[in-house]
């Protein structure tokens, strides 16, 4: 009876732990981070900074990255006027999912609109002032 008794305790057992939640992806503190970007959302900074850790610390462990947490990344540093770095986590979300290689070129794309779009008003603006010095130069 003890035989048996154990063997079914063993099975309850078993059968129990494979139910617990298995985590596939390392998901780092992107729960607490986005709670608290949506309760302050001028905290964009701080928001964009807990995804980068999260996502180095995947990396470095060699865990997978979530569905979503490098296009949500570049999309932050998008945000901030970071085309270049942007487009490097939407390559990296587009080669990680490859379902999202729609979306993700469409990402692309906009990101590289806004960086030659920033490169053609930074040469604007340096032709302006080059301008305005060399006309003040003239005048004097």
């Amino acid at each position: 009876m003890t035989l048996t008794r154990s063997v079914l305790l063993l099975s309850a057992m078993s059968a129990l732990a494979a139910c617990a939640p298995q985590s596939k992806y390392a998901w780092g503190s992107y729960e607490p981070a986005l709670y608290a970007y949506y309760k302050t959302p001028g905290a964009a900074a701080a928001f964009a900074e807990q995804l980068n850790q999260s996502i180095a610390t995947a990396e470095e462990s060699g865990a997978r990255v979530p569905p979503g947490m490098y296009a949500e990344y570049g999309y932050m540093l998008l945000e901030q006027g970071k085309g270049k770095e942007a487009v490097a986590f939407f390559e990296k979300e587009r080669s990680a999912w490859p379902e999202s290689a729609r979306f993700m070129n469409r990402m692309l794309q906009s990101a590289q609109t806004l960086d030659q779009r920033d490169k053609g008003a930074a040469s604007h603006v340096s032709a302006a002032v080059g301008d305005a010095s060399a006309q003040g130069g003239k005048g004097q």
